[in-house]
């Protein structure tokens, strides 16, 4: 049995299950090259199809992430907002119209799209509540057989904060939070007020920047905006600093007050911003470890599985390792709305038909992939030089390259579901060298000097580097770098001394274990830098992707599958 699941408002998505394990997902930017496509995922389920061997009339059910006729709580935020300010209103009516007309309604729409595009079938079609899809999204794929589960973002309909438990193929809603209290829309809120843009999803600009400051306004921020009372809650004071006038870089008088005016776009940050960012961050994480002390106050489970925006908090995630009561975490490595997709399709296999449970997620690598002779195709018609390597040869004689300072564009396989760069579609570069973190984000990527960089390094290693057992193939934690590692990979260690590791696993990704492997031999560094494969643009996808990358940037090599394409020969070439 097919079972088709959609995300299709911001970051698009398709996935696509076979008797309830995953066959294909991915986002529809990677086809549409439009950062958080949003609009229904037409490439992405063709992709999903292709992947399979199957037309739309084989697919029995699709699940949608998302209830578009929940709307009288956010008419109601809308109202009450009048009481606040004229502005805190309109900002909400135009959104809420917006929404409304062109997304909402245009949901009921869907299976009628299907039809249309991909021919005609006998599908059901399910609506989900949001906020299930992502508890499905993440604890379904788990390794648990029971696990509390927290879900947390922006806003899903009108929840931002889901507590369930899960057990077998069921999960029960044990509390919900709803609107205006959101630890996503309070943290996109601090992202414009930096000056930042929250539609670009700069709220990662903002985690990376808060360890560089002090938490000058930690007070403000958890006495006046983020609050806990003690009963399981917490509160997002929308007087002091609200989302929708963030949207429009408007800012009540009450935090202009207190931090001063915000900061303009483009701005040069000051160590104040830091300060902002600092205290903004243990905000969000003190707030989010009272939550997850909670629900295991509500649970008793020693496991625990997290799904939503706020997932991505690498940092968060590190406390809530390290600080909590809980043995094990698992994060979907989509926890974002793109995971959703993945999530409504199990809904309907577990919640719907009460099937079992067949699948756990070990690795992100459900995308396309291409051949070897696709990719070769795909540089000949471009013009490119370059050279076919089996992988003996291949392998060492890159690591040689990076040991030596090559920045290499490294494409490999199915390319991953979600937002990190998992040695799919990945810059790698030297982590021992101090300047390559300056020279990747200042030459290569275009973007912040600020922003982190993570190891991708192997599994076995775990204890060696950070001096605990920790098992991440997602990199989607940070955690302390032990002190004797510290120095030896300035590159991927952020000025606080922590790393967002990827475990690669030589079952999941034995190719990528194996350059790693032959860097380690070269250097005694069981690791390479890696960083996302795409500059100021969604993660490349195709050969062609990879190639416009290479010929539009600064980076030394590229690595289509077991293709070398050199710049330096190139440039002699042209």
């Amino acid at each position: 049995m097919y079972i088709l699941g959609l995300t299709t408002l911001g970051d698009s998505a398709a996935a696509l299950i076979e008797n309830g394990r995953l066959i294909a997902a991915a986002e529809e930017e990677r086809f549409s090259r439009k950062k958080h496509h949003s609009g229904f995922p037409y490439q992405a389920v063709q992709f999903c199809l292709d992947q399979a061997g199957i037309k739309l009339r084989e697919v029995e059910h699709v699940g949608h992430y998302w209830k578009p006729w929940i709307l009288r709580h956010k008419a109601m935020q809308a109202v009450k907002a009048a009481f606040v300010s004229r502005d805190m209103f309109r900002a909400r009516a135009d959104r809420g119209v917006a929404q409304v007309t062109e997304s909402y309604l245009g949901m009921f729409r869907h299976p009628k799209r299907l039809r249309e595009r991909f021919g005609p079938s006998d599908f059901k079609f399910h609506y989900f509540e949001h906020h299930q899809t992502h508890a499905a999204s993440a604890f379904f794929v788990s390794p648990f057989d029971s696990a509390a589960i927290l879900t947390w973002d922006g806003t899903g309909e009108d929840t931002t904060t889901l507590f369930c438990r899960g057990r077998g193929n069921k999960i029960e809603v044990l509390k919900r939070i709803k609107l205006p209290h959101s630890l996503g829309q309070f943290y996109s809120a601090v992202t414009n007020y930096i000056g930042f843009d929250m539609f670009a999803g700069d709220e990662w600009k903002v985690m990376g920047l808060a360890a560089y400051g002090k938490p000058k306004y930690y007070d403000f921020f958890r006495e006046k905006v983020l609050t806990t009372n003690g009963h399981g809650d917490f509160r997002f004071n929308i007087r002091v600093l609200d989302h929708h006038l963030a949207k429009q870089y408007k800012f009540p008088d009450a935090i202009i007050s207190e931090l001063g005016p915000a900061r303009k776009r483009g701005e040069e940050l000051s160590e104040h911003h830091w300060d902002i960012a600092c205290s903004a961050q243990k905000a969000l994480e003190d707030t989010a470890l009272y939550l997850v002390e909670q629900i295991k106050e509500m649970t008793g489970e020693d496991d625990l599985c997290m799904a939503g925006g706020v997932a991505f908090n690498s940092v968060m995630n590190g406390r809530i390792f390290h600080e909590t009561p809980f043995s094990r975490f698992f994060v979907q490595p989509a926890a974002g709305d793109a995971g959703c997709s993945l999530g409504a399709a199990l809904m309907v296999w577990h919640q719907v038909l009460g099937r079992k449970r067949e699948f756990t997620m070990e690795h992100a690598y459900w995308g396309p992939g291409f051949t070897n002779e696709e990719c070769r195709a795909a540089l000949s018609d471009a013009g490119v030089t370059f050279e076919t390597f089996d992988d003996e040869v291949l392998l060492p004689k890159l690591a040689k390259m990076i040991a030596d300072g090559a920045i290499v564009g490294w494409f490999n396989g199915r390319m991953e579901l979600g937002p990190r760069a998992l040695g799919a579609r990945s810059f790698l570069a030297d982590p021992r060298r101090p300047d390559m973190r300056e020279i990747l984000n200042h030459k290569v990527k275009l973007r912040e000097w600020f922003r982190p960089l993570a190891p991708s390094m192997h599994e076995e290693s775990g204890s060696e580097v950070f001096g605990v057992d920790h098992h991440d193939p997602f990199m989607i934690t940070v955690i302390e770098v032990s002190d004797d590692y510290k120095e030896k990979i300035p590159a991927v260690v952020h000025i606080d001394g922590s790393a967002r590791p990827q475990m690669v696993s030589k079952r999941t990704n034995p190719r990528y274990w194996k350059l790693i492997d032959e860097f380690r031999k070269l250097t005694g560094v069981p690791m390479l830098l890696n960083t996302s494969f795409n500059v100021q643009e969604p993660i490349v996808c195709t050969p062609k992707d990879a190639i416009n990358t290479f010929r539009n940037s600064n980076f030394d090599a590229l690595v289509l599958e077991n293709n070398l394409v050199l710049r330096r020969q190139n440039e002699v070439d042209a």
